[in-house]
């Protein structure tokens, strides 16, 4: 495609249905895509960490998180102890906690 005419949504939207109906490819590709798989490894750690020490506030477990070097979901450094709420909450759900 000319460098005018860059690809947008729309245009690729059509041209996807043309090659659709005209048998080039199967209908799956017009169809809305799963939810990806939810990673874990980030809820076992906190759980963890929340096991071995009952009594461990969010904070602590925000300063224990960054001494480890864990990132956030979110690819930071420096975690909140609404993050570290979640991920507790995220556990208790995947049967992670007690």
């Amino acid at each position: 495609m000319p460098e005018a005419r860059r690809w947008t949504q729309s245009r690729l939207l059509r041209a996807v249905k043309a090659y659709v109906r005209d048998g080039f490819l199967p209908t799956e590709v017009l169809a809305r895509a799963g939810r990806r798989e939810t990673d874990d490894r980030l809820p076992a750690i906190v759980a963890a960490i929340k096991g071995s020490d009952p009594d461990i506030t969010l904070q602590a477990i925000c300063d224990r998180l960054e001494a480890m070097r864990e990132r956030t979901p979110r690819g930071r450094t420096s975690w909140q102890p609404s993050s570290v709420r979640m991920l507790l909450q995220r556990a208790e759900k995947l049967g992670l906690l007690e």
